[in-house]
């Protein structure tokens, strides 16, 4: 088996936390990462920061001139704002308001043409079970589905395209990046940016409940 993966890189825990699984299990791994206008650049850095803690190549792809295709998204669009969510609220309703159109096939497509270009037999990219309900470009029909595009586009019937974790929660995969050593105070996940995590975004509230139900130590600090 070909032992070289491509990791799609956010700078969040579950990406961090695929790069380290999978450098841990003997692979050669690079990383991308991608600029698409989102509003703020602290996760371009974590990623940085990641990769160069342990000296993993990586490359920021940027495609902030797709921001004006990309619009209606309150990560890329200035006029749609990011809500804070109640502590005690679902929210799938406001995860909604964050799909980025068709994003994770953009993302995907572009590392397999890396892939294939160094030699590499994988892309991988950190989805999961929490994302299904939301993001379309998540779900484990639109994996298979993708990778049989691919493999009928590079002529490689051996190509792989995983999202290991979409089987997990978020909690277990803080639990697995706890053992593997991850250093989440460098993983970045607030989509309101600034200097702190802001603590009421949606991606802020599944941040703190996923240390708490895994029983690791948040390092994060938040604003609120």
């Amino acid at each position: 088996m070909n032992r070289k993966a491509v990791i799609i890189l956010s700078g969040g825990i579950d990406s961090t936390t695929l790069l380290y699984d999978t450098a841990a299990k003997g692979y050669e791994v690079s990383a991308l990462t991608f600029i698409y206008g989102q509003k703020h650049e602290r996760e371009i850095n974590s990623a940085r920061a990641i990769c160069g803690r342990i000296s993993v190549p990586h490359m920021v792809v940027d495609l902030s001139g797709l921001k004006p295709l990309l619009s209606g998204s309150a990560l890329t669009d200035p006029g749609v704002e990011i809500p804070d969510v109640p502590e005690s609220a679902e929210h799938y309703d406001t995860l909604k308001a964050t799909i980025v159109p068709n994003r994770n096939a953009i993302f995907l497509s572009i590392a397999v043409g890396y892939a294939v270009s160094t030699g590499a037999g994988a892309v991988l990219f950190g989805a999961h079970n929490s994302d299904r309900g939301v993001y379309p470009d998540c779900r484990a029909e639109f994996v298979e589905a993708f990778e049989a595009a691919e493999r009928l586009a590079t002529d490689m019937p051996q190509l792989r395209i995983e999202a290991p974790y979409a089987g997990f929660n978020k909690s277990e995969i803080v639990g697995l990046g706890g053992g593997l050593g991850v250093p989440f105070g460098l993983a970045w996940s607030c989509y309101k940016g600034g200097d702190v995590h802001c603590g009421v975004c949606s991606s802020c509230r599944e941040r703190k409940r996923a240390f708490a139900e895994a029983g690791i130590p948040d390092p994060t600090g938040y604003r609120s």
